[in-house]
């Protein structure tokens, strides 16, 4: 298991290269962006999955303009043409990322575990109606909070 932040440009290559073989991808999350969700330590697993198949609420690890890997929540799907962007951010993060295009997600998050005592490890399927649900509702709450945040901001 990697920590997903700080990585070497050769590391992300690989992780790259593993999803793209069709290989799950295990990674400890470290960052604070995506709590109360992630608390940091949890490790994440991730698949590579067809665009299409990604909706509003998902975990999504991808590539920023800057070659930094994040993992944060899709707020919005929106298409312009026939390229699909994503807008994302994290769930501790009042401000939304650049727009992630389709093409540079390199995995969706499809279970967490966490150690909660000891020898202990909680497992949450992340595709499972019930977490997809949670998913999609932590989205709604989240952008609800960054509408309320510039509506305050604008006046």
């Amino acid at each position: 298991m990697q920590d997903i932040y700080n990585l070497r440009p050769e590391t992300c290559s690989l992780f790259e290269d593993i999803l793209n073989t069709g290989l799950d991808l295990r990674v400890r999350a470290t960052g604070k962006s995506m709590v109360p969700f992630l608390k940091g330590e949890e490790v994440i697993t991730l698949k590579k999955v067809p665009a299409s198949s990604l909706h509003r609420g998902d975990l999504i690890f991808f590539k920023d303009r800057y070659g930094s890997l994040i993992l944060h929540r899709i707020i919005r799907k929106r298409k312009s043409g026939s390229k699909v962007y994503l807008e994302t951010k994290g769930d501790a993060l009042i401000a939304f990322d650049e727009p992630v295009h389709a093409d540079d997600v390199l995995g969706k998050a499809c279970g967490v575990e966490k150690n909660i005592s000891g020898e202990k490890t909680r497992y949450r399927d992340l595709t499972s109606g019930f977490w997809r649900s949670i998913n999609l509702l932590m989205a709604l709450i989240s952008l609800g909070r960054s509408k309320i945040y510039e509506a305050i901001l604008s006046h």
